[in-house]
């Protein structure tokens, strides 16, 4: 298996999910991950000379969840790094939580049929150039991980970001400031599998047979944001002035315009 095929990619940078240390197989593009299962995300820039510090921001479920900073060629040679690999999230001064895939609490109650799920299942990577300052305290994010759908609800979203084991860690924070536009967004969103096979996404050979007793989802429909006015084409996808489209063809992502500056925390591991 080629592994570049389980990355989006723009430019020079990729961006991909991981289980077991092992890219997750994609379709068109879907992937397979077992509930309850920990998972890792990765993003890489190849460029031979990094000319600024770039950060890599987590949102998850819709809730940012921090970043890390990959170091401009100049500040981190000899040692130097060109992939960021972010698989928990601060959870107290000293310690963090590992992600794992889970599932949603699906109800019948009334007062959850207009309830927003805005951002649930996905996975959404930013990359940012960015100017570190100093150093900060540590913080925790209150990462949610208890979510009510309405059984009837049109989105179908039945699995979220759940938190593992709680693992103690002392990692250096420091203040940043961007410089500019996002460079780009990439964007996981993961579904029941058994959904994407009843519309056709994932091609289900004949002969097929799934344990029943084995509960699996599905990461699919990439979406990669290109922001700014870059002229280079996508891996995957199709792109106009406006928007770029990938997986579902009827689903646009717009762009959207970001402050030009601003401080956000962010850890730094490299």
């Amino acid at each position: 298996m080629n592994p570049t095929l389980n990355m989006l990619k723009y430019q020079e940078y990729t961006a991909w999910v991981s289980v077991g240390g092992q890219p997750l197989e994609t379709y068109c593009v879907e992937t397979s991950p077992a509930t309850n299962e920990e998972f890792s995300l990765h993003c890489r820039d190849t460029s031979a000379i990094r000319l600024h510090n770039l950060g890599v921001y987590m949102n998850i479920d819709g809730q940012n969840c921090g970043g890390v900073v990959l170091r401009n060629t100049a500040e981190s040679y000899p040692n130097m790094n060109d992939t960021i690999n972010m698989s928990d999230v601060p959870v107290s001064d000293t310690t963090v939580k590992q992600f794992v895939f889970s599932t949603v609490r699906l109800t019948d109650e009334d007062d959850f049929a207009d309830t927003s799920s805005t951002g649930l299942g996905q996975i959404q990577l930013e990359l940012r150039k960015v100017i570190l300052g100093n150093a900060i305290l540590p913080r925790a994010y209150h990462f949610q991980t208890e979510h009510k759908v309405h059984e009837r609800s049109k989105k179908a979203v039945t699995h979220c970001v759940g938190l593992g084991k709680e693992i103690v860690i002392t990692r250096p924070l420091f203040e940043t400031r961007f410089t500019g536009q996002s460079i780009v967004k990439f964007t996981f969103k993961y579904r029941d599998p058994n959904l994407l096979k009843a519309n056709g996404v994932i091609p289900v050979p004949a002969l097929l047979k799934r344990k029943a007793s084995q509960e699996i989802i599905d990461l699919t429909a990439h979406d990669v944001k290109r922001e700014g006015n870059r002229s280079n084409s996508l891996v995957r996808g199709e792109r106009n002035s406006h928007s770029i489209k990938t997986g579902n063809r009827n689903k646009k992502v717009k762009q959207e315009q970001k402050p030009s500056s601003g401080l956000i925390e962010v850890i730094d591991l490299t």
